[in-house]
């Protein structure tokens, strides 16, 4: 996925050996580095749970996409909550995986709007506002979201950038609004 874009996916569902996690993690430690070169300040620490996490959610998210013999009272166990700290370092790292789950979802609901994995994904995505911009979470649960992890300089720079590339700048919510604000002239919503 990294590397050209694309995920490769079995007849049936894999579930990924901590080898293959160890190669994954090494692999998205090697990623934060690359990015790293064009991060606006200084880098947070690599977080190594937080970037598994992100590529094992969008493995599985991507597999049941696809996979559709998996009950949906499953999604819960196989698509767990992220439990670490929520913090710079944490929200970089997973979002080397994670910016692509707004895709899995725009896909699952070409394929069935009504779909119980669309309300699943999007409250996982809802945690990670920076992953998910662009992206408007109409399924998700009403959660609170923490927006005070993206407002240092560096991370705002990051939100700006990723608001201008997804072209997204009239649907986002009013708390991402703030952040760009200073950066890009931006109506918020009343």
């Amino acid at each position: 996925l990294r590397k050209n874009g694309n995920i490769i996916l079995h007849s049936q569902f894999v579930t990924p050996t901590s080898d293959e996690e160890a190669y994954v993690l090494e692999l998205l430690k090697e990623e934060y580095k690359k990015e790293a070169i064009t991060f606006p300040g200084e880098l947070s620490p690599f977080d190594g749970p937080a970037a598994l996490w992100g590529a094992r959610t969008l493995f599985i998210a991507s597999q049941l996409l696809l996979l559709r013999d998996i009950s949906e009272l499953s999604f819960t166990e196989l698509l767990p909550e992220f439990t670490g700290e929520i913090n710079e370092g944490s929200i970089i790292s997973c979002d080397l995986c994670l910016r692509f789950l707004p895709q899995i979802i725009a896909q699952a609901e070409d394929i069935d709007t009504y779909d119980g994995l669309i309300p699943q994904l999007e409250n996982l995505l809802a945690s990670w506002p920076y992953s998910g911009i662009g992206r408007s979470l109409l399924n998700s649960e009403q959660k609170t979201v923490d927006y005070s992890a993206l407002t240092s300089k560096a991370m705002q720079l990051l939100v700006v950038d990723r608001v201008v590339k997804r072209k997204v700048q009239h649907s986002i919510p009013n708390e991402i609004k703030q952040i760009v604000k200073p950066f890009i002239n931006i109506e918020l919503n009343d």
